[in-house]
C-alpha cells in the first residue's frame, strides 16, 4: 500500500465508471486525480435523465459524492481533457503511471441526411442538447441554449432516451395549454407521474379541448421491436417475449402520455421553405429476416417546424487516440487496455462506445415485468437502473484489478514528480475557486425545480 502511494493515476471522467474506477484505486493505495469536463461529476445522473426522477439522481449522486470526496483523490473539475490539457501531453508530461478513460457519451449520433445539420439548434435539434436545457431552464442563472417547445414536432428514435424526449414535449404542451386556456397550473412531476388523461380528469377536462395536435415518434422498425426489453437469452422464446414486453411498454407509452408512432420508416430529406426547416421526408421500409428493406416508391412527408434527433449517443473522440468507429481501439485480447499506449486504459462508455445504457449488452439488466407493468415509474425505474450501475461497477471493478496489476510493478514515481502532479492539479483548481470536494459540490448543485415549486406553494 505505502508503494502504492507512489503512484499517482489520472481519471478522465467522474461519473459512474469514473468514480468507480477512483474508489477502487484510492482504497487500494494509489492516488488520484480525477478530470472532470463539467462543474458537477454526475454525468446523465445530472445532465441527460430528466428532472423528475428526484429520488434515484439524489441517490445516485450521494453514492458518488462518497467515492469522490477521499483523502487520496484529487478532484479537479471544469477541466476537459483534449482541450484544456491535450491528452499527449497528459500521458507523456504529467507524471502520471497510468491514465484511465472514464469519460461518457456526450456526442450525439448525426442524423445521416446530408444537409441537414445546417438547421441544428435552428428546427432540428440533438437529445443531450435538448435534456440539458429540460433540465437546467428553471435555474435563474442558466445561459445555455434555449428551446421552445412546439406541437406537432417530430422525434426520431426508438430507445427509452427518445421516450422521454416525447414525454418532455407532451407534457410541456399540456402544461402549458392548462396554463393558457384554463387558468390552471400543474407542475411536470405530476403529470409524468399520473399521465395525461388523468391530470386532466380532475380537472374535468378532455385532451382534445387543449387543441394539442401531439408529437411524432418515428422508429425504423416496429414497436416490439424496440430496445425497451433484453430478451434473458438468444433462444426464440426468449426473443419472442422481450419483443412482446416491448410493444407493450410503447402502447403503455402511447395511453398515459398521448403522443403519436410511426413505426417502419427512416429519415430520407427534409422540407425547406424560406430556409427553414419544415417537414421530413420518410421512407417507408418493411422488414425481411430481420433486416430493414425500403419499399420502392414509398415515402411520406411529415409538415413541422421542429426536429429532435434521439438515435443514440457516443463518446467525443480525443485527438492522440485511435478508435474503431465511435469505440476507442483497444489492444488485442483486451477489453480494457489502450492501443498505441502501455499507461492508458479504458473503462464504462470509453469502451463500449455507447451512451444508450439501455442498448448496452455488456452493462445491461434485463427490464423486468415490475417495470413494464408500472410504466418505468419512479421506484421500478431506480431499481432498475440501480441494478445497471451495479453491473457497470462489477464491471470497471474487474478492469481495474488488471489495470493494478499492470501499474504495481512499474518504477515508482520520484517525489519531484509527485510534487509536479499536485503543483500542477492545484494551479487548475486555483484558477477555478475550487477549495474542497464538499464545498464545491454544495455551491455548484443548481437550485431544484422541485424545491422552487415547493417553496411557490409555500
Amino acid at each position: 500500500m505505502e508503494v502504492f502511494k507512489k503512484h499517482y493515476v489520472a481519471i478522465i471522467g467522474g461519473s459512474i465508471s469514473g468514480s468507480e474506477a477512483a474508489n477502487l484505486l484510492a482504497k487500494n493505495g494509489f492516488r488520484v486525480v480525477v478530470f472532470e469536463m463539467n462543474k458537477l461529476p454526475y454525468g446523465k445522473i445530472e445532465d441527460g435523465l430528466p428532472s423528475w426522477h428526484i429520488s434515484l439522481r439524489d441517490r445516485q449522486q450521494k453514492e458518488i459524492d462518497k467515492k469522490l470526496n477521499q483523502e487520496n483523490i484529487r478532484f479537479v473539475p471544469f477541466t476537459k481533457i483534449g482541450n484544456d490539457i491535450p491528452f499527449k501531453d497528459l500521458v507523456e508530461n504529467w507524471g502520471f503511471s497510468a491514465v484511465i478513460l472514464a469519460n461518457g457519451a456526450w456526442q450525439d449520433r448525426t442524423l445521416s441526411i446530408e444537409g441537414i445539420n445546417k438547421f441544428k439548434n435552428k428546427g432540428l435539434i440533438y437529445q443531450n442538447d435538448f435534456i440539458y436545457w429540460f433540465n437546467h431552464k428553471h435555474e435563474p442563472d442558466y445561459n445555455g441554449l434555449k428551446f421552445q417547445i412546439e406541437d406537432n414536432a417530430i422525434v426520431v428514435g426508438g430507445g427509452l432516451a427518445s421516450l422521454d424526449v416525447v414525454k418532455i414535449f407532451m407534457i410541456e404542451l399540456v402544461k402549458e395549454k392548462l396554463k393558457s386556456k384554463f387558468n390552471i397550473d400543474e407542475d411536470i412531476f405530476t403529470l409524468e407521474k399520473k399521465g395525461i388523461d388523468k391530470v386532466l380528469l380532475n380537472h374535468n377536462i378532455n385532451f382534445n379541448q387543449l387543441g394539442i395536435n401531439g408529437v411524432t415518434l418515428v422508429y425504423r422498425r416496429n414497436a416490439e421491436d424496440m430496445p425497451l426489453k433484453s430478451p434473458r437469452d438468444e433462444s426464440v422464446e426468449s426473443l419472442l417475449k422481450a419483443k412482446k414486453v416491448s410493444g407493450k411498454l410503447l402502447n403503455n407509452y402511447l395511453e398515459k402520455y398521448k403522443f403519436k408512432f410511426k413505426p417502419l420508416s427512416i429519415p430520407l430529406d427534409y422540407v425547406e421553405e424560406n430556409e427553414k426547416f419544415k417537414g421530413l421526408v420518410l421512407q417507408k421500409v418493411m422488414l425481411y429476416n430481420g433486416r430493414i428493406v425500403p419499399i420502392e416508391n414509398e415515402t411520406e412527408i411529415l409538415y413541422s417546424n421542429m426536429l429532435v434527433s434521439s438515435i443514440g449517443s457516443i463518446p467525443e473522440k480525443i485527438e492522440g487516440l485511435e478508435y474503431d468507429y465511435a469505440s476507442l481501439k483497444m489492444k488485442e485480447y483486451t477489453d480494457y487496455h489502450v492501443f498505441g499506449y502501455n499507461n492508458v486504459f479504458a473503462v464504462g462508455n470509453a469502451v463500449t462506445g455507447r451512451g444508450n445504457i439501455q442498448e448496452s449488452k455488456q452493462h445491461g439488466k434485463q427490464i423486468t415485468k415490475q417495470i413494464i407493468d408500472d410504466h418505468l415509474t419512479e421506484d421500478a425505474f431506480e431499481k432498475w437502473l440501480v441494478n445497471l450501475n451495479d453491473t457497470i461497477k462489477t464491471n470497471v471493478s474487474k478492469n481495474i484489478d488488471s489495470i493494478i496489476n499492470k501499474i504495481k510493478n512499474r518504477d515508482i514515481q520520484p517525489d519531484d514528480i509527485i510534487q509536479r502532479i499536485i503543483d500542477k492539479t492545484q494551479e487548475l483548481n486555483d484558477k477555478n475557486g475550487y477549495i474542497d470536494y464538499a464545498s464545491w459540490i454544495a455551491k455548484h448543485t443548481p437550485v431544484r425545480l422541485e424545491t422552487l415549486i415547493k417553496n411557490n406553494k409555500a
